[in-house]
């Protein structure tokens, strides 16, 4: 059974590929499907092809949690300058 010219295997077709053992193809259906993406891929994932799970938009940080992690910033900038300070020979 040779698949027309333009046509993908059918799933039947398909089904008889994947079910047979290596090198007991058909040999059309071994090229046309060597050729063809779209069989290709039903052949790996599936005829059908599943919805994609939608996701969810993240949602920005609140404004508390922005000015925390701010704050926590400035207060190890401070510190670094602080302690190169105190290692530097210190303040007088």
């Amino acid at each position: 059974m040779t698949p027309p010219a333009g046509r993908c295997l059918t799933d039947a077709e398909l089904a008889g590929v994947m079910s047979a053992p290596p090198g007991a193809v058909p040999e059309e259906h071994a090229r046309h499907l060597a050729a063809c993406a779209r069989c290709q891929q039903r052949a790996l994932f599936g005829a059908e092809r599943r919805p994609e799970a939608r996701r969810r938009e993240a949602k920005p940080p609140s404004l508390r949690r922005t000015l925390l992690l701010a704050a926590l910033a400035l207060a190890a900038v401070a510190f670094f300058f602080w302690s190169f300070g105190q290692l530097a020979g210190g303040a007088r």
